[in-house]
């Protein structure tokens, strides 16, 4: 067990459980425990996940926690995330434990009919902090002298629903969703649609696709090749899009559709590793998908997570979930901004 700065470490026993389906489930209703058995093995996490992996909580307290990027190397740096209903971005480091990085984040005199602080957080090309923030309605950034400055905040003349997650492509572009959670009422959207949009380095703000009813956690491909987009509604389904040369979408496809799992949660933020699994969290708990939309397993953490991301070397999964920030090491490394 690791020892971490001010907080109780706590090990979670999973146990891999073959299904019919080929889905290897690693199920955590075992009590807390420091010694915690290792799981039965599955093909399917071969590479993955070692076979005594166990879920460690490294910090609590929170109202709903999400959006966590890591910032810096393995040994010096820091994971960031945002506590929406607090109004907070939180800083968390192995040694100096928890606290506040940026409060509040909510700026009244913007007058945007728009609730909470920030969501998904990124660093673009230059290491700099990006934020989604919820209740601004706007994708920002933060500049080196503290102050933000906003980079898209508007489509067709028309304030942004209340963007909620963001990724960067290589070329300085970067794709971000914009469903309505942030909005204080129905009444208060502009737009009438929930859309995926591409954000480019000139600040132009291109609108890709508005035909998913709640565009949520996105990320792409290691080869940049696909965007995928998590939807979370009754149709509980993560969609892959094609990219093309220019930087638009082709015609989506559902990759995975979870919409009959009787486990409750929906699909919201998630992260990628090098081969190509989406580690999402969604019903039940983090559930690992192929590339090719298998359900290879689920992660379950003593509460729902809303967002996951790598840290440290790429190899600890940090995941947001609720009231507790959770990590588990992982074989496979993943990839970070």
């Amino acid at each position: 067990m690791r020892e971490v700065a001010g907080f109780c470490a706590c090990m979670v026993l999973l146990t891999a459980v073959s299904c019919g389906g080929g889905d290897a489930v690693l199920d955590s209703h075992a009590p807390a425990s420091a010694e915690a058995s290792a799981p039965e093995s599955d093909d399917s996490l071969d590479g993955l996940l070692a076979a005594d992996a166990t879920v460690e909580r490294v910090a609590e307290g929170f109202q709903f926690i999400e959006g966590p990027v890591w910032v810096g190397d393995a040994v010096d740096g820091h994971l960031l995330f945002s506590d929406i209903p607090g109004d907070t971005v939180f800083r968390w480091s192995e040694s100096d434990g928890t606290s506040v990085f940026l409060s509040p984040v909510f700026l009244p005199e913007l007058e945007t009919n728009g609730v909470g602080g920030s969501n998904g957080l990124t660093l673009d090309l230059e290491g700099r902090l990006i934020l989604c923030e919820h209740g601004n309605r706007r994708v920002a950034r933060i500049e080196a002298d503290g102050s933000r400055v906003t980079l898209a905040d508007r489509y067709d003349d028309k304030r942004l629903n209340s963007p909620n997650d963001i990724v960067y492509h290589s070329s300085g572009a970067a794709f971000f969703t914009d469903p309505p959670y942030g909005l204080a009422s129905p009444e208060a959207g502009e737009l009438g649609f929930q859309g995926i949009y591409r954000l480019d380095p000139d600040g132009s703000v291109t609108l890709l696709s508005d035909v998913m009813s709640r565009p949520n956690g996105i990320g792409l491909s290691p080869d940049e090749t696909t965007l995928y987009v998590a939807n979370s509604d009754v149709e509980r389904v993560w969609m892959a899009f094609p990219l093309t040369d220019d930087l638009n979408v082709g015609e989506g496809r559902v990759l995975l559709d979870l919409s009959a799992s009787e486990d409750p949660g929906a699909p919201d933020g998630f992260a990628v590793d090098t081969l190509g699994n989406i580690w999402a969290s969604g019903p039940g708990g983090v559930v690992i998908i192929s590339p090719d939309g298998d359900h290879l397993g689920t992660i379950r953490t003593p509460e729902l997570p809303a967002n996951a991301a790598f840290g440290n070397d790429g190899h600890t999964l940090y995941m947001t979930a609720r009231t507790g920030l959770y990590r588990i090491d992982t074989l496979v490394q993943g990839l970070m901004p």
